[in-house]
């Protein structure tokens, strides 16, 4: 994997408010989805095609939880031209539990690519959700010792539909003594979804502006999941 994919992939695909609200409701709970686009903080990574992702969770009563994330994705070769599906699989462990009117989640995740274990790295989050909004930070402990902050808010719509939306900040970390990314790295996105019978469906749009970023692009993806 590309040096700039990985450290964008060092940050959960999840968010920890997501996460945890669907941890500390079952004992054991799985998720299979077909997203039209794999995007991540403004960026594709499966060359702006399909792609398909699974989780299998386990909960204790006591708060603490581990899990798994799985998706395929297809990066471009700069130099070749060409692109491979590959497979990610990530692993996580954790602790949640509620206090007073705010939920708390802390833990760890490793980010491991199957034909590029060069890229493997890990990060730790922690998390605080109240009234909608959840404020998480996530902190690369293996690539650039970046940290990353995202705000995130939801909220139900009218007919049952759910809003989402987040933006996230980028603080600089260091790779040889030099700025990883250059300049402050702004990301945001908002997603509106519904669940129905058979299946949950969601349309989500992302940006990102970074200093290195030559092109502006605003991605549009289709979700569509179910959990068992």
């Amino acid at each position: 994997m590309k040096t700039l994919s990985k450290a964008v992939a060092i940050a959960s695909l999840m968010s920890a408010g997501v996460m945890t609200s669907a941890v500390a409701n079952a004992e054991v709970s799985f998720n299979a989805a077909l997203v039209s686009d794999y995007v991540f903080r403004g960026f594709s990574y499966s060359d702006n095609g399909a792609a398909l992702q699974g989780s299998a969770d386990y909960s204790h009563d006591s708060g603490a939880y581990v899990g798994t994330w799985l998706t395929t994705y297809d990066l471009a070769d700069e130099d070749s031209g060409t692109s491979d599906t590959d497979i990610e699989y990530d692993l996580y462990a954790g602790y949640w539990m509620e206090a007073g009117e705010f939920e708390i989640d802390m833990g760890i995740t490793t980010y491991n690519y199957v034909d590029d274990k060069d890229s493997n790295t890990a990060e730790v989050y922690a998390s605080v959700a109240t009234a909608g909004a959840t404020l998480s930070v996530f902190r690369d402990v293996d690539v650039a010792n970046t940290t990353y902050l995202n705000l995130g808010y939801s909220a139900e719509l009218p007919s049952e539909v759910a809003l989402d939306v987040a933006a996230g900040y980028m603080l600089d970390g260091k790779v040889d003594g030099e700025d990883y990314w250059g300049e402050d790295f702004v990301d945001v996105s908002a997603s509106v979804s519904k669940s129905f019978a058979v299946v949950d469906l969601a349309l989500t749009v992302t940006n990102v502006d970074y200093a290195e970023n030559e092109d502006d692009e605003t991605l549009f993806f289709l979700t569509a999941s179910k959990d068992f």
